[in-house]
C-alpha cells in the first residue's frame, strides 16, 4: 500500500515542498486581468451576446475555487494569514467558505478510503447512474442545502461543526457572515439603484460556475476504489494540456495531491513521472474521462471499465 506522504524514488521532496509566493502571485494576477476584462464585456455588450462573457466569468469563479484549495493547504504562501486572506477572497464569487472547506477537507485527506469520509461538497458518486440523478450533483443541490442552513446558522450564532476548536467555528462564522453582508449589500444597491449589474456581473455567472466546479470535481473519486486507504487505488488523475492544468490549478492530478497534499500544485506534475505507472485511475485527458462518464450514464447496456491494469490502458466494453 501506497503511504502518504512517504517519498517514491527519484522524488527530492524538500524541493519540491519548497514554497515560492511568486509563482501565485502570478495566477492572482492571471484573475485580476481576465476578470477584469470579462467584467467590461459584459457591461460593454447586451443581449444574446453579453452572455458568452458571463459563461466565461463563472468559470473563472470556479477555478479561483481550485486557487483557494491551494491555500486551505498552506502551499500558496509561507504565512497561514495570507492564505486565509486570499482564500476567503477567492471563496466569495461562489460562496465557499475557506475555513469551512478547509476543516472539512482535511477529514476527507484524512479518512479517505475509510466509511468516515465526506467531501465538503456533499458527492455522492454512488447515485450518478442516470441523467436525472446526476442533474442534483451537476448543480451541487446538497452543498446550497447545507449552505442556506450555514447562513441562517451563523446568523443565530448556533454553528457547529464536529469536533472543531471554537477558533474554527468562529473563522467559519465570519466568513459566511460576510457573505450574507455581501449578498444583502448586492441587493440593496441593486433595489435602490435598480440596477442590473449585480445579476450581470455575479448572479448569472455563479449559476454557470457552480457546474463548472462540479464537472472539474468529478474524476477525482467516481467510480473509484473507495474501500482501500491507497491513494493510487481510490483517486483519479488525469494527463491534461496546459491549459486545463491552469484551469484545475494542477487539480488533473488528483493522486499526486493525495499522496504529497504538502507540495504546491504547480509541481505535481513532478511528482506524477514517479507515480503514473502505478495508478489504477489515469485518464490521459477529461475527454477521455467524460466521454466513458456520459456513457455510463445514458447507456445501461453499457459495461464501461473505469480501471487500468497496471502500466496497462484503459478497455472499454460498450
Amino acid at each position: 500500500m501506497i503511504r502518504v506522504g512517504v517519498a517514491a524514488p527519484g522524488i527530492n521532496l524538500g524541493a519540491l515542498v519548497k514554497i515560492r509566493k511568486h509563482r501565485f502571485h502570478r495566477k492572482m494576477v492571471a484573475v485580476i486581468v481576465v476578470t477584469s476584462l470579462l467584467s467590461w464585456l459584459i457591461l460593454a455588450t447586451s443581449g444574446v451576446l453579453s452572455i458568452i462573457p458571463m459563461i466565461l466569468l463563472g468559470m473563472m469563479f470556479a477555478h479561483c475555487i481550485e486557487l483557494q484549495h491551494q491555500c486551505l493547504h498552506h502551499t500558496a504562501y509561507r504565512s497561514k494569514r495570507w492564505n486565509r486572506f486570499i482564500g476567503v477572497l477567492l471563496g466569495l464569487p461562489s460562496l465557499v467558505s475557506f475555513s469551512d472547506f478547509q476543516y472539512s477537507h482535511m477529514r476527507h485527506h484524512r479518512h479517505l478510503g475509510t466509511p468516515k469520509d465526506k467531501e465538503f461538497f456533499d458527492h455522492d458518486y454512488e447515485s450518478l447512474s442516470s441523467v436525472w440523478k446526476f442533474l442534483p450533483h451537476l448543480f451541487l443541490v446538497p452543498y446550497h442545502k447545507a449552505l442556506v442552513h450555514s447562513f441562517f446558522d451563523a446568523l443565530r450564532g448556533k454553528l457547529k461543526r464536529g469536533d472543531a476548536m471554537p477558533k474554527v467555528i468562529r473563522k467559519i462564522r465570519t466568513e459566511y457572515l460576510l457573505m450574507v453582508l455581501m449578498l444583502v449589500g448586492m441587493a440593496t444597491v441593486s433595489v435602490v439603484f435598480q440596477t442590473w449589474i449585480f445579476v450581470k456581473l455575479w448572479f448569472i455567472p455563479f449559476l454557470f460556475s457552480i457546474p463548472t466546479h462540479a464537472l472539474v470535481e468529478l474524476p477525482e473519486h467516481f467510480a473509484c476504489d473507495g474501500q482501500t486507504p491507497d491513494v493510487l487505488k481510490n483517486t483519479r488523475s488525469i494527463r491534461a494540456g496546459k491549459l486545463a492544468i491552469w484551469f484545475t490549478n494542477g487539480n488533473n492530478y488528483h493522486a499526486e495531491h493525495h499522496w504529497l497534499p504538502s507540495v504546491p500544485t504547480d509541481k505535481l506534475e513532478e511528482v506524477h513521472q514517479s507515480l503514473a505507472n502505478g495508478m489504477n485511475y489515469l485518464d490521459e485527458s477529461y475527454w477521455s474521462f467524460y466521454r466513458k462518464f456520459f456513457t455510463h450514464l445514458l447507456s445501461r447496456k453499457s459495461n464501461v471499465v473505469w480501471s487500468k491494469p497496471v502500466g496497462g490502458d484503459y478497455e472499454s466494453n460498450s
